[in-house]
């Protein structure tokens, strides 16, 4: 217990300099675990005194650390004989600066992320696609399990016309969230605009029964049988379009293509 002492007054002790490196939770545990020392381990008078006046000193840091406060506003006030009281909130600003951590490091991570899309964009403005898919070669295998971020990488490149990149993209987009509407969506204009027709039927029946409601699943449906000039089945889906967003103004063109090619046949 003596060496269990010792260690709490060297953490104690070391509070005010904890909070100025920034190191919040190391300084809120010490004080947690100073106040969890009585109740548990016999003291002589001086012991008590010592470690009371070193709770006292930390309860005082915390509560004038700006950056403390800001995230957690509660006075650290500490009565000897409510070392209880004062654990717990000690593990209260503990939780909150863990949360506050992990905030932190999605925010960076987010940051990180867009700043990557962002630089490979415009490397391919550029026309430096080689370094651009690198770039996004990188981002992705850093964050290997981001759907999110593989499909961004391949609609950056759809949007360029680099079909290979971005089925690439996407496909693993799909393998890593399968029932995201939104990314077979995307996989499906890409299919379609390499004439694989077929792949892109199958890929729209499986976004469509996953949102049944998104008119653009039809419409982009519609297009695909267009492109097969297949006129019936195109106004078919354009006019299911329709039915879920009747000022789909592109859907209603496509519609009275399809039917204008139909008379045609006729």
């Amino acid at each position: 217990m003596a060496q269990e002492l010792t260690a709490i007054r060297s953490a104690l002790s070391k509070v005010s300099s904890d909070l100025k490196r920034g190191q919040f939770i190391s300084a809120a545990t010490a004080v947690r675990d100073g106040a969890r020392m009585f109740g548990r381990v016999s003291m002589i008078k001086n012991e008590a005194e010592e470690l009371t006046h070193l709770l006292q000193e930390a309860c005082a840091h915390l509560r004038y650390d700006r950056e403390v406060a800001k995230l957690f506003p509660l006075a650290f006030n500490y009565v000897p004989g409510r070392e209880d009281d004062l654990a717990s909130l000690m593990n209260q600003l503990i939780e909150a600066l863990q949360e506050a951590s992990l905030e932190d490091a999605m925010r960076k991570h987010r940051e990180q992320k867009a700043a990557a899309l962002a630089k490979g964009r415009k490397l391919i403005d550029e026309g430096k696609l080689e370094e651009a898919r690198g770039i996004f070669r990188q981002i992705t295998e850093d964050y290997a399990e981001d759907a999110e971020l593989a499909a961004s990488a391949g609609e950056i490149f759809l949007q360029v016309n680099q079909f290979d990149d971005a089925y690439r993209f996407l496909t693993a987009a799909v393998k890593l969230d399968p029932n995201s509407a939104m990314i077979l969506n995307k996989l499906g204009i890409v299919l379609r605009r390499i004439k694989k027709y077929e792949q892109a039927e199958l890929i729209y029946k499986r976004a469509i029964s996953l949102e049944p409601g998104d008119p653009n699943l039809f419409f982009n449906m519609a297009r695909v049988y267009l492109d097969q000039e297949d006129y019936r089945t195109a106004l078919d889906y354009s006019q299911k379009a329709i039915t879920l967003a009747p000022d789909f103004t592109e859907a209603v063109k496509l519609k009275a293509y399809a039917f204008k090619k139909l008379e045609g046949q006729e």
